[in-house]
């Protein structure tokens, strides 16, 4: 099959796909409980007669298409989970669960791959390598791509490289957003705990004042980015919440505060976290305070492989046309648990736009008005096929 059928079939199978997606899109759910998206995506793959594997770290599923003795195979990664957002679209298909909401785009992806399984299917005897599709569960919580990953779902058939991709409403749709190497961010959660001594409001000489001690340390971890990291070292500590005190005329004697840690590598990461203990644990020591600094690394950098990404770049110049593809002036601070894939096998994320000239609501990640211009669901799944066929071609080459 070449592009051209593949454009036409896509093209065809485009009014099945808005049902899919508005379906998932009337009934989110959120990370660790998407059974009935579970249930949604199963019965797709019966339809197409494909195998897979379903509650795969949890309501996850890895499905295989290709030949039964394929030695290497091409994965592709999808996230299924929603947030917890009351939709405000007003859109016919709009959420019934209350509370919840695909305001991160996980529906499309969703459909997307579906979408890329009914290709596939159709052309499996064409394939010169096996293509496992993974509709993997928690991305916005606990990472259920480790969780993946650790069900040895890079493996039988070895998988030597990996796909994924997301929405972006800021990029016209028709467009590809990646980058060449590094993409995203690694994330650590903060958490401070501050201890002084309580006292009457209107003494306050006669205890430590946490709430002072702690808005001297949120001022103080400001000069990690400004006087220990390099002008052309994106870092970031980002107190997000505080939390001390119980009345008006208190001096507290506890403050907790919170916030993540965001690094695009490992090195600079870690000289971030023992930067931020030093500066808690002494400023709170000059006051006559403790600090107890709790730091728990999540997400690792997600880095693009070169030569992948230049692959999927020149597949959107030949196939959706010249101008396509805009390539990030510097990597996100964002996260994805894609990088739990790119961390193990080369591979590519990229973005695919969502944004169509003249829509009426603001439209933004994680917000309760986004409502992404459904036309990207070809661009996607044109990508996902087109650019996994050019990997297996380039594989074999290597074989």
């Amino acid at each position: 099959m070449n592009s051209a059928q593949i454009k036409a079939m896509i093209e065809d199978e485009f009014e099945e796909l808005v049902k899919i997606r508005r379906d998932l899109h009337m009934h989110p759910e959120l990370s660790e409980h998407e059974e009935r998206t579970e249930k949604a995506i199963c019965a797709q793959l019966d339809k197409l007669g494909i195998a897979y594997e379903a509650g795969v770290a949890g309501h996850g599923i890895i499905a295989t298409v290709g030949p039964k003795d394929a030695k290497y195979g091409i994965a592709i990664r999808a996230d299924i989970d929603a947030l917890p957002i009351t939709e405000c679209t007003g859109l016919p298909y709009a959420s019934v669960n209350k509370g919840v909401m695909h305001a991160c785009g996980h529906d499309i992806h969703t459909t997307v791959l579906l979408g890329t399984a009914r290709i596939f299917k159709a052309m499996e005897n064409e394939l010169k390598g096996a293509v496992k599709l993974f509709f993997q569960p928690a991305e916005e919580t606990v990472g259920g791509a480790e969780r993946m990953i650790a069900h040895d779902g890079l493996n039988s058939p070895k998988i030597t490289r990996v796909m994924g991709m997301h929405v972006d409403p800021t990029v016209p749709t028709g467009c590809i957003h990646l980058a060449k190497s590094r993409m995203n961010a690694s994330t650590t959660e903060l958490i401070i705990n501050v201890n002084g001594v309580a006292c009457h409001g209107a003494h306050p000489d006669q205890g430590i004042d946490a709430i002072v001690v702690a808005s001297h340390i949120v001022l103080a971890l400001q000069t990690i980015s400004s006087r220990f990291a390099a002008p052309t070292t994106p870092v970031i500590v980002t107190i997000g919440t505080i939390h001390g005190g119980s009345k008006e005329n208190v001096c507290a004697g506890q403050v907790k505060l919170a916030g993540t840690i965001r690094a695009l590598d490992f090195e600079t990461r870690d000289f971030i976290k023992a930067h931020v203990k030093t500066i808690a644990e002494n400023t709170a020591a000059a006051f006559g305070a403790s600090a107890e600094v709790i730091m728990n690394d999540g997400y690792p950098p997600l880095v693009n492989d070169v030569e992948t990404s230049l692959a999927i770049a020149d597949v959107a110049e030949k196939e959706i046309g010249r101008g396509s593809v805009i390539f990030m002036d510097d990597p996100s601070l964002g996260a994805d648990d894609f990088a739990y894939f790119t961390s193990k096998v080369p591979g590519v994320y990229f973005n695919i736009g969502t944004y169509k000239e003249g829509q009426a609501l603001p439209q933004a990640l994680h917000n309760e008005n986004f409502a992404p211009d459904e036309e990207c669901i070809k661009y996607g799944v044109l990508m996902n096929v087109l650019g996994a066929l050019r990997l297996l071609d380039e594989d074999e080459a290597k074989a």
